[in-house]
């Protein structure tokens, strides 16, 4: 996908609106939609034959990928999450269960620092929060660089972006460094 430059739009501004977007989904229709939303990411042609996916732990207001962690453990993936490991530094750590996963840096659940690791180019597949996508894959998160970094040294690995339908902007601006998925997904669509 290509990279495109938007200076008439923040990001700043986009996160704002992305997040009242998030926030403004009904409690009641959270599960359903993050429901629909696994099940749309894994009729991803790209998604079957993966030997091991990095996922994540999901905050309250985020597309819980839980329903699509166990289906993909269910087809004997390996399952890693990631860890902050200092600023703007992720570890990768395989668990065979979500119950061992802890609350840590800004609430967001992630491994015991003695969980086994798991080496970046071992991933066949991530599966990424983010504030806001636009339908080109370009990706605006939370500031401080992680998956950027991350996704930086796994150019062959396959990346969905996931989100509800309200965080889909028109286009998200980019700069050299920041990561694009080969995929996204909400409830209602899949932009591959």
């Amino acid at each position: 996908m290509t990279r495109h430059s938007d200076p008439g739009r923040s990001k700043a501004r986009i996160r704002l609106q992305a997040r009242s977007a998030r926030q403004s989904v009904p409690d009641f229709d959270r599960a359903t939609l993050s429901a629909e939303a696994c099940w749309r990411l894994l009729e991803l042609p790209r998604v079957s034959g993966v030997r091991t996916a990095l996922v994540y732990g999901a905050t309250p207001e985020e597309i819980d990928p839980t329903a699509a962690i166990r289906e993909l453990r269910a087809r004997g993936v390996r399952i890693a999450y990631p860890r902050i490991d200092g600023p703007g530094t992720l570890t990768l750590h395989e668990v065979q269960h979500e119950s061992e996963l802890e609350v840590g840096f800004l609430g967001v659940r992630e491994p015991a620092p003695d969980a086994p690791l798991v080496p970046p180019h071992e991933i066949d597949l991530v599966i990424a929060p983010g504030v806001a996508f636009d339908a080109h894959g370009r990706r605006l998160g939370y500031g401080g660089g992680f998956y950027d970094r991350l996704l930086s040294g796994m150019p062959h690995t396959y990346t969905i972006g996931v989100c509800f339908d309200g965080q889909i902007v028109d286009e998200v601006p980019t700069e050299p460094h920041d990561a694009i998925m080969d995929a996204v997904v909400t409830p209602t669509t899949a932009h591959a």
